[in-house]
């Protein structure tokens, strides 16, 4: 369907993104001008492709609502998943003539379309809005790297525990409490782990009183500050 960027669910997404102030400029109205008549937003159901490894880098995309996961596949046909994102993140940035990843719905997700050249054409004209999409970009960059370290540096039970601080900024909104939309198979492929180091994990942290596992989805942080002193140690 088109673009109806009065919507708040977009406004706020777009907001996310860009920044919240973008509506208050000039060049940011031109650029909302030219997403309600040439971008789209299209709902797509769980478990799905928004798009796969080696198709055309045509779009990019903005969730407004539901789960995405980006994914590698390696030349042993095993999986890496490095990267879940939510409304107001940015996802199908690409510098070549195809992707370098998939991404597939975790749930039911709602997402605005936007081609490549729109933003190319925008950015031409408006330097602002420019500024803010490379801010997003290197924010991507940092989010990577930050996630490479903890990779690198940390335990395997470390990085559940790094994980679930994660979600709970992202997806608690202020509660400890949070449903996670991904699979333990998910985080594992994430963390880097197998699947059953990464449900050895959840249950060392559940014993040690540190979170609350009502299912393999909800998720309640009983001690924060123990849980990122574990993450930290």
């Amino acid at each position: 369907m088109s673009l109806d960027i009065n919507k708040v669910a977009i406004k706020t997404s777009l907001a996310s993104c860009f920044g919240s102030t973008m509506k208050d400029e000039e060049a940011s109205a031109e650029f909302l001008d030219e997403l309600a008549n040439k971008a789209e937003e299209i709902t797509v159901g769980s478990a799905e492709y928004l798009f796969r490894e080696k198709d055309s880098s045509d779009y990019v995309y903005i969730p407004v609502s539901g789960s995405i996961m980006l994914e590698r596949s390696t030349s042993t046909g095993s999986r890496q998943v490095f990267a879940f994102l939510f409304t107001g993140n940015l996802l199908g940035i690409s510098e070549t003539a195809s992707y370098s990843f998939s991404a597939k719905t975790l749930t039911e997700s709602t997402v605005i379309k936007i081609h490549q050249k729109i933003i190319r054409n925008v950015f031409d004209k408006h330097p602002t809005v420019a500024k803010r999409y490379q801010n997003v970009t290197n924010h991507i960059l940092s989010l990577i790297l930050d996630q490479l370290f903890v990779m690198g540096q940390k335990t395997a039970h470390q990085r559940i525990a790094h994980f679930l601080l994660d979600m709970e900024h992202r997806l608690g909104h202020g509660s400890s409490k949070f449903h996670l939309p991904m699979s333990r198979q998910d985080i594992a492929d994430y963390l880097g782990m197998s699947l059953e180091t990464s449900s050895r994990g959840f249950s060392k942290l559940k014993k040690d009183m540190l979170i609350h596992i009502e299912s393999n989805y909800q998720i309640t942080i009983l001690d924060r500050d123990a849980l990122f002193a574990y993450s930290e140690s």
